[in-house]
C-alpha cells in the first residue's frame, strides 16, 4: 500500500518544476519553428526592462527600453537575406512586447493583447510601409514551454504572422 502512495507523490513533485517562466525558458537553447525561409530569426528576452512607446514629430510610433524590475521585454526579429549588390535591399520585421517577470503562462486574445504593449515593426526602404504599428488583436500564448504569437495582417506582404517557438 505504501508503494501506491509513493508513486502519486513522486509524480506531483516532479511535475511541479516543469512549468518555467518565459524568462527562465529563454536562457537555454531554443528551436524556432516558424521563421520564413528567405532569412533568419532571432529571439531575445531583456530581463528587468519595460517598453516605453513614443511618437515622433510626424506621429509615427517608436519605442525605447527602460529599467523596470517587475517586467521583461521580449523581441522576435526576422531579417531577410539582403542582396549585397543592391543598396537598400534590406528588410526586417520585429515583434516586441512586455510581460511580467513572474509570468509562468500567457494567454492574451484579441483586445487583451494591448496589455502587453505589443508593437509590430517593419524596417525597410519602402515608402509608407516602414515603421511600428500597435498590435490590437491576435493571440499571444505561452504554455508548456511553447510561445505562440498569431498576428493580424498589419502591412502588405507581411512575413511574420504565425510565430511559434519551442523551448528545450
Amino acid at each position: 500500500m505504501k508503494k501506491f502512495a509513493l508513486i502519486p507523490t513522486l509524480l506531483i513533485l516532479f511535475s511541479c518544476g516543469s512549468t518555467k517562466s518565459l524568462q527562465e525558458a529563454s536562457d537555454p537553447a531554443y528551436s524556432e519553428t516558424s521563421c520564413p525561409t528567405e532569412g533568419g530569426c532571432t529571439f531575445e528576452v531583456l530581463k528587468n526592462k519595460s517598453l516605453v512607446i513614443k511618437k515622433d514629430g510626424i506621429d509615427k510610433l517608436y519605442y525605447s527600453i527602460a529599467d523596470n524590475p517587475a517586467t521583461s521585454v521580449v523581441k522576435y526579429r526576422y531579417d531577410k537575406k539582403a542582396n549585397p549588390r543592391l543598396p537598400d535591399s534590406g528588410y526586417a520585421e520585429e515583434v516586441v512586447f512586455e510581460i511580467a517577470n513572474d509570468s509562468k503562462a500567457l494567454d492574451y486574445k484579441d483586445s487583451d493583447i494591448a496589455q502587453t504593449k505589443m508593437l509590430f515593426g517593419v524596417m525597410c526602404f519602402c515608402k509608407g510601409k516602414a515603421g511600428f504599428y500597435p498590435v490590437t488583436s491576435g493571440t499571444l500564448a505561452y504554455k508548456n514551454n511553447v510561445l505562440h504569437i498569431a498576428l493580424p495582417e498589419l502591412v502588405d506582404a507581411q512575413k511574420l504572422k504565425d510565430i511559434s517557438i519551442t523551448f528545450k
